[in-house]
């Protein structure tokens, strides 16, 4: 399969067309048009992820996140200066599916509202209808067929998303029964969600000043987390996209924070 082929199927999924207008999807550094044989997936193009697809002997490298929203020149010896040279030096293509599948409810995006057992799951934020008729948008909220206890729930979410430390802000309700989440910077979201009834609000990268104003509880899980394993499975939506004519492999990246919790030192996810 050519290069242009595996572009072509990757939009058929998560198509540019929807991103949002200060979005930089697609394309973020060309190869030559090669026979494609190994497609490396991961949440960053963090050097040390792209490293290891190369080494892998990856032809095009898949990830969430763009290399830089804003085009510009690798003026000074950094991370994305490293990642520019290693990928011109190994002639693969990186592509970046950011907000065009940030928008795709039916897809990888709203996993944790699918594991999480919530009922008539639907988008929070719609954007558009794509051309079979579905509603794109970001988040999703859903209820429970019975009521859940808030503590009960929080360490459901916590394990689903394996995330070790939960941080919850606004008031705790002793039951959740409507929830409302979106992945990543989704903070802004909150009060849609709460307008519309949710109990609890799951995202990641919550600020402090919206942390005190919430009127509902908020529970920041981190960006890293809903994100990392929102690849993981768009690694497999697309390996079965491709029926086995390409390999699909998904690289785990690193979550740039550290935890410390008192008597165990520092420790990371």
């Amino acid at each position: 399969m050519k290069t242009t082929e595996v572009i072509s199927r990757i939009e058929s999924l998560v198509p540019s067309g929807y991103a949002a207008s200060w979005d930089n999807c697609g394309v973020q550094i060309a190869g030559s048009e090669r026979e494609v044989q190994k497609i490396a997936i991961a949440l960053d193009p963090l050097p040390q992820v792209v490293s290891s697809a190369i080494e892998w002997g990856a032809d095009f490298v898949l990830t969430h996140h763009p290399l830089a929203i804003d085009a510009k020149l690798p003026s000074k010896l950094d991370w994305f200066h490293d990642v520019m040279k290693q990928v011109f030096c190994a002639d693969v293509t990186l592509f970046a599916s950011h907000t065009s599948l940030d928008v795709q409810f039916k897809g990888a995006v709203s996993w944790l509202g699918r594991e999480l057992g919530l009922d008539n799951l639907r988008v929070l934020d719609p954007v558009a209808k794509d051309e079979a008729g579905d509603i794109l948008g970001y988040g999703c909220i859903g209820e429970y067929a019975s009521p859940v206890l808030f503590t009960d729930f929080v360490e459901h979410v916590a394990q689903l998303s394996g995330c070790g430390v939960v941080a919850l802000c606004g008031p705790e309700p002793e039951k959740v029964g409507c929830v409302g989440m979106c992945p990543g910077s989704g903070s802004s979201l909150m009060d849609k969600a709460f307008s519309l009834g949710a109990d609890v609000f799951i995202t990641g990268d919550m600020k402090y000043h919206p942390a005190q104003e919430s009127v509902g509880a908020v529970l920041d899980v981190g960006h890293f987390s809903l994100e990392e394993e929102m690849m993981r499975r768009f690694s497999a939506i697309l390996s079965e996209e491709l029926g086995g004519e390409v390999e699909v492999k998904f690289f785990s990246g690193r979550n740039p924070f550290a935890y410390h919790v008192q008597g165990e030192g520092v420790c990371r996810p």
